[in-house]
């Protein structure tokens, strides 16, 4: 038994609004020292898939309270702290045009940082321009590989243009580049609950973003319990 597509289309806005919050919330770019925040993975180790232990290495990350968050040193001047304010205005209002327009400029200006290429990918997620999101997603990735906001990302714009098992693979980068991060727990349980139709595998993700909201989110909590009895359902 599987949800509805209004179920399935419910849950991926849900997971896609917890996404631009939490984005939303940390006004850095990601990934840059000095100069200096949305959805939803079983592979053998052929074709680029990850292998097994990395599989389980993402499910008892969470467990890891000593975990240091690779993106906490990241410091950001005046300029770039007021470029990405105006950003912020300017995706509110869906002047993406002009968002990348500045993003450009202080790629330009500070080459090295990861975060405008993050941001872009961003606003051209939201215009549903897979490609050139996924080629920015990479882009701030090869310039910080600890950019766990951006391997989420990465994640997100796969599994909107179908590649499942990509995305898992990117979810779980996200996950074993910082453990204690919930958007990549979440995503990926939809992702294994919604496309992958792997129960036990959502089971785990769900209750790990659980643990790191304090087991606050109610929508959640429900979708834990569905699983459940799909569970036992499909054990009789």
């Amino acid at each position: 038994m599987y949800p509805s597509n209004g179920i399935i289309r419910l849950r991926l806005l849900f997971a896609l609004l917890v996404c631009s919050l939490l984005s939303a919330c940390s006004n850095l770019p990601i990934g840059e020292k000095k100069v200096t925040a949305s959805d939803q993975q079983s592979q053998d180790a052929s074709e680029g898939k990850i292998k097994d232990n990395k599989d389980v290495i993402a499910k008892q990350a969470v467990m890891n309270p000593s975990a240091i968050d690779p993106m906490a040193d990241i410091q950001i001047n005046s300029e770039i702290k007021k470029i990405y304010t105006q950003v912020s205005k300017l995706d509110k209002k869906k002047k993406f045009s002009q968002a990348i327009g500045l993003l450009n400029d202080i790629e330009a200006k500070y080459p090295q940082l990861s975060g405008p290429s993050y941001q872009k990918s961003r606003l051209l997620l939201r215009q549903d321009k897979f490609d050139q999101a996924l080629e920015q997603a990479d882009l701030s990735i090869s310039k910080n590989t600890r950019n766990y906001y951006s391997h989420n990302l990465r994640g997100v714009i796969l599994r909107s243009k179908g590649d499942f098992q990509g995305s898992k693979k990117a979810y779980i980068e996200a996950i074993n580049t910082y453990p204690n991060y919930p958007n990549s727990y979440l995503n990926l349980g939809v992702l294994a609950d919604l496309y992958l139709r792997d129960l036990p595998l959502a089971l785990t993700h769900y209750r790990n973003y659980m643990k790191l909201t304090g087991n606050q989110d109610k929508k959640v909590k429900n979708w834990i319990i569905e699983i459940q009895r799909r569970i036992q359902l499909e054990k009789k």
